[in-house]
């Protein structure tokens, strides 16, 4: 009669064979040599009674039932991980690892996590500070991630949390020169700093504000928000900031808002996690807290019907008005 399950250990290095589709890296990430990772992958295939691999000259490939197969392993294993790291938590004090974008952990984030602690004193939480999507299936000990996006992204559970503004800020000092802003078309006699795609929105600001947007868009982009609102605060040119990250340096006078007109974001904050997680022990305090926070946010928007005055311009800019 035959077994259920081939050998285990022969699944593990058919996922990690069929991952780089390269013997010898599979080899080199579990410790082993090349040839146990021939024999095993063998031993699998005889076991299947089919090939799993083919080569194209020194390519190596999946044949369709590979290519099943290996969606499968990567599947189930992806489970035994998360299992395995949601036991460990289980016998410890509680612990949550959440990724964020940089901008969001320094702008946003870390002055405001301290009161979260404060309510839950035996939690445990790890910041990861990243650029990239999570892949649950490949990062088992990451629980949770906040990214800016649209909330589309397939297999996992998303939760909108914040949804923010976009308008120009510069440095004061931008202003006192030889090109005063007088009103919104005057934007072009200043650099322009941009956002990476698909993050920058000034066309979008240009068509709200009715400035015919240039043809080229020459001048510096950023990929991270904090960093594209210190290189206005230096005085690199105007930049759009989002209403969520820059209150800090509006309070403080390190930026200012050269006009009033906001254009509401096509991008939200969402909360991100993996599918049916979203309401375990571990992860509900923060997703909480985290929704307290949004409504508190969405509470203490500025009424888009008041005028903007900014004493620093001496004259006050056109009503503040903000297009969706």
């Amino acid at each position: 009669m035959a077994r259920d399950l081939p050998p285990l250990n022969a699944l593990r290095m058919f996922e990690a064979a069929s991952r780089h589709l390269n013997f010898t890296k599979a080899s080199e990430e579990l410790f082993v040599t090349q040839g146990a990772v021939s024999r095993q992958i063998k031993l699998l295939e005889d076991n299947l009674q089919q090939p799993l691999f083919v080569r194209d000259g020194p390519k190596l490939g999946l044949t369709p039932e590979g290519e099943r197969y290996r969606e499968a392993i990567r599947d189930g294993l992806a489970i035994i991980r998360r299992g395995t790291a949601d036991l460990r938590r289980v016998s410890t004090s509680p612990t949550l690892t959440v990724s964020v974008l940089p901008s969001f952990a320094t702008l946003w984030l870390v002055p405001r996590i301290v009161d979260f602690l404060a309510g839950q004193p035996d939690f445990e939480l790890q910041v990861s500070s990243s650029y990239d999507l999570v892949d649950f299936t490949q990062s088992p000990n990451t629980d949770v991630a906040i990214r800016l996006g649209k909330g589309d992204w397939p297999g996992v559970y998303s939760e909108k949390l914040f949804s923010t503004d976009v308008f120009p800020v510069c440095s004061p000092r931008l202003l006192q020169g030889a090109s005063p802003f007088r009103d919104n078309t005057e934007v072009l006699n200043h650099p322009l700093i941009y956002a990476t795609e698909p993050y920058d929105e000034w066309d979008r600001w240009f068509a709200a504000a009715f400035v015919k947007s240039p043809e080229q868009h020459p001048g510096t982009r950023y990929s991270d928000q904090q960093a594209l609102q210190q290189a206005a605060i230096e005085g690199q040119g105007i930049a759009l900031a989002r209403s969520l990250l820059v209150e800090s340096d509006l309070t403080s006078g390190r930026l200012i808002r050269p006009s009033g007109i906001s254009v509401r974001s096509q991008m939200s904050y969402f909360f991100v996690c993996p599918h049916g997680q979203e309401d375990t022990q571990n992860l509900r305090p923060f997703l909480e807290w985290l929704r307290q926070e949004a409504a508190r946010y969405a509470g203490a928007c500025v009424d888009c019907n008041e005028p903007l005055t900014d004493s620093r311009m001496g004259e006050e800019t056109p009503a503040m008005r903000v297009v969706s």
